[in-house]
């Protein structure tokens, strides 16, 4: 049976033998991989190629942020925004922020919220910003997303 049989290494439908050049070494991080928070993807460094790089600690901040509450397979990690914009919307976004934080704040003890801003837009529509300390860097950033 022609064509199936075993092939030599190197030698196959991707063609023959090593290419003439390697690619250049990928250069060490210094973080995580960049999340766009408005696309809620990767984004790709123009410059270099390879993955745009965050703080460790912003990209954990958004990603409990931007999970929608018990849909990932960690039980109640996640942000669940309140249903309905009411006279307590505010107080109640806070308080759903300060819980899907909750695993660094009070658990981990390696971040501290300083101030959660929200405001109403228009269609139902919220932006959240969340200014925090990381404690482990000591650094200070903020998160800014709409949901």
């Amino acid at each position: 049976m022609a064509g199936f049989g075993l092939m030599p290494a190197g030698l196959g439908p991707f063609g023959l033998g090593t290419p003439a050049e390697a690619p250049e070494a990928i250069e060490p991080t210094n973080g995580s991989r960049y999340i766009n928070p408005a696309t809620r993807d990767y984004e790709v460094d123009a410059v270099t190629g390879q993955f745009s790089q965050m703080p460790p600690t912003r990209q954990r901040v958004l990603l409990a942020l931007t999970t929608r509450r018990d849909t990932s397979g960690l039980p109640g990690f996640g942000l669940k925004m309140p249903a309905r914009m009411g006279d307590t919307f505010e107080a109640e976004a806070r308080a759903a922020v300060q819980l899907a934080l909750r695993h660094m704040t009070e658990l981990e003890r390696s971040l501290r919220v300083n101030a959660i801003v929200v405001e109403k837009g228009a269609l139902g529509r919220a932006r959240l910003t969340v200014f925090y300390t990381d404690l482990l860097s000591g650094e200070r950033d903020s998160v800014a997303l709409n949901s």
